[in-house]
C-alpha cells in the first residue's frame, strides 16, 4: 500500500491542476478513490483502521512536504484541500488513531488559523455554508456534520490539544470562527438557533461566558430581550441546555450591564440569579469542571463510577 499511495501523490496528484480539489465533488472523487485503495488492502491485511491511517499520514505527509520546501509557507490549493480529503477519509473510516487527528486538525489551522471549514457546514447545513463562507462542507447532511465535529472534537481532547489564538491558547471547541465576527462556534449556535449542535459543543466543555468578547450566555439573553413576548421553540432549548452549565450569571449585580436584557432576564431559572443552585447541579458543575481540567470532558464521564443515569445527568442530556 505504501508503494501506490507514494506512487499516487509523486506522479499523479503532484501533476493535477493547482484548483483541482477547489469543487466538492473533485473531493469527492479523491476520497471515493481512497476509500476503494482502504478497502482493497482491508481485504488483504485485515486492518481498516491501518489502511485508513496509511492515508491519512500520506496525505499529511505531501502537504508538509511541499510546505517546506516554500519556506513552511502553505501554497494553498490541492496543496492544501488534500487535508479536508484527509479529514473526510478518516471520519467516514472511524480511524482511531488520536495522534494522527490530532496532527491534522493542527496541519489545518496551522494555515488557516480557523476550524471554520469544519464547524460551518455542522451550523449551517452543507449547502448554505458554500453560500456564507464559499466552502462547500465534505460532509453530505447537516447531521453528518455534527457527527464529525464531534469526531473531531474527541480526538483533539484525547490528545490534550490547544490552539494559540488573540486570547491565549484555546481548546478546538473554542477557536474562534474567522468569518463569523471571531465568535466561537457555541456563540453561532445560539445566533443562528441550534441547540442540537450548542448541546454538543457544550457537552465538550464549550465555554458560555468569554471576557471581552461576545458569548453564547450575552446572546442569549440579547435574543431573549429582543422580543420577549415570541420566543422561539429552539431559542428556548438553547436556554434550558445553557443552564445545565451554568451556575449562575456571571453579571449578577452588575444592573447597569444587565439593564438592556432585563425583559430577558424573566426566563433565567431563579436558581442561577437570586438564589443558590440545586445541590445535584452544583456537584454536576463541580465534577465536569475536574473533568475539563484534565482533558476527560465527556470522555471521561463514562469511566465514573456512578449509576448510568447519573452519567447522562452529567453529560447534561437532561435538566
Amino acid at each position: 500500500m505504501d508503494e501506490i499511495l507514494d506512487c499516487f501523490f509523486d506522479q499523479v496528484f503532484s501533476e493535477m491542476e493547482r484548483d483541482s480539489l477547489l469543487a466538492k465533488y473533485k473531493r469527492r472523487q479523491l476520497v471515493e478513490y481512497l476509500s476503494t485503495v482502504i478497502q482493497g488492502c482491508t481485504r488483504v491485511e485485515g486492518d481498516s483502521n491501518a489502511a485508513c491511517r496509511k492515508c491519512v499520514v500520506s496525505a499529511l505527509d505531501f502537504h508538509d512536504a511541499t510546505k517546506g520546501k516554500n519556506g513552511q509557507i502553505c501554497l494553498m490549493g490541492k496543496y492544501h484541500n488534500v487535508l479536508y480529503v484527509a479529514a473526510k477519509l478518516a471520519f467516514d473510516w472511524n480511524l482511531q488513531d488520536s495522534e494522527v487527528v490530532a496532527r491534522l486538525l493542527e496541519a489545518l489551522y496551522l494555515c488557516e488559523r480557523a476550524f471554520d471549514r469544519l464547524m460551518s457546514g455542522a451550523i449551517f447545513g452543507p449547502k448554505a455554508s458554500g453560500v456564507i463562507s464559499g466552502w462547500k462542507s465534505d460532509f453530505d447532511t447537516i447531521e453528518e456534520n455534527v457527527n464529525a465535529v464531534g469526531y473531531f472534537l474527541e480526538h483533539a481532547c484525547r490528545e490534550k490539544a490547544e490552539y494559540k489564538t488573540k486570547n491565549g491558547r484555546v481548546r478546538l471547541v473554542d477557536v474562534p470562527m474567522e468569518t463569523y465576527g471571531r465568535t466561537t462556534p457555541a456563540t453561532v449556535a445560539v445566533q443562528v438557533t441550534r441547540p442540537d449542535f450548542l448541546l454538543l459543543l457544550l457537552q465538550h466543555g464549550a465555554q458560555v461566558f468569554i471576557e471581552n468578547s461576545p458569548s453564547p450566555l450575552e446572546v442569549l439573553l440579547k435574543r431573549l430581550s429582543d422580543s420577549p413576548d415570541r420566543i422561539p421553540s429552539g431559542l428556548r432549548q438553547c436556554l434550558f441546555v445553557i443552564m445545565r452549565v451554568v451556575t449562575f450569571l456571571p453579571w449578577r449585580g452588575e444592573e447597569e450591564f444587565l439593564e438592556p436584557y432585563f425583559p430577558g432576564l424573566k426566563f433565567i431559572p431563579e436558581t442561577r440569579m437570586a438564589s443558590p443552585p440545586e445541590l445535584k447541579h452544583f456537584c454536576r458543575i463541580a465534577i465536569r469542571t475536574r473533568l475539563h481540567e484534565n482533558f476527560q470532558l465527556p470522555i471521561g464521564i463514562w469511566s465514573l463510577p456512578v449509576p448510568e443515569s447519573l452519567q447522562h445527568y452529567i453529560n447534561i442530556e437532561e435538566d
